[in-house]
């Protein structure tokens, strides 16, 4: 016969007791499960690279049936007949052309010893004049990138 004295003590638990213990780490190894599998979930979807483009909602990026993975490179954005580079509004294929100069010049300094990157990337809505896509492409070309990127979208 068991003492309600002994049945009340820590020492000895009422077995009602470890069953609500039970199911509570039942509970816990199953949302530990999920959100495992959500840790999983988003680290197989997250980019390592980051963000590389900021896309207007207005702009729509050509689409092509080729491509490759986009590198972090400077980025010459054309919106609205307005030229940024690395987000920084440009006058003109003028102002392109110094600022291309002296970003390459930045690029030499910041990695002494290694040839300066000669990679760009266009990002450009595809309905733009080619007359204006192509100031921008010579621009590049006479700063001394000569390896021309678009961003495009696959199809």
């Amino acid at each position: 016969m068991e003492s309600e004295l002994l049945s009340a003590s820590v020492i000895g638990p009422k077995q009602g007791r470890h069953k609500r213990n039970l199911a509570a780490d039942l509970l816990l190894t199953a949302l530990i499960d999920a959100f495992s599998i959500l840790v999983i979930f988003l680290l197989m979807n997250f980019s390592s690279n980051g963000e590389i483009l900021f896309i207007n909602k207005t702009t729509e990026l050509p689409k092509s049936a080729q491509g490759d993975m986009l590198e972090r490179n400077p980025v010459v954005k054309i919106d609205e007949n307005q030229i940024f580079l690395e987000n920084k509004l440009l006058a003109g294929g003028d102002g392109l052309f110094q600022a291309l100069l002296e970003l390459k010049k930045k690029l030499a300094a910041d990695h002494p010893g290694e040839e300066a990157s000669s990679i760009v990337t266009v990002q450009a809505d595809r309905r733009i004049k080619y007359q204006f896509l192509n100031q921008v492409v010579v621009a590049c070309a006479q700063a001394g990138f000569s390896d021309i990127r678009f961003a495009v979208l696959m199809k």
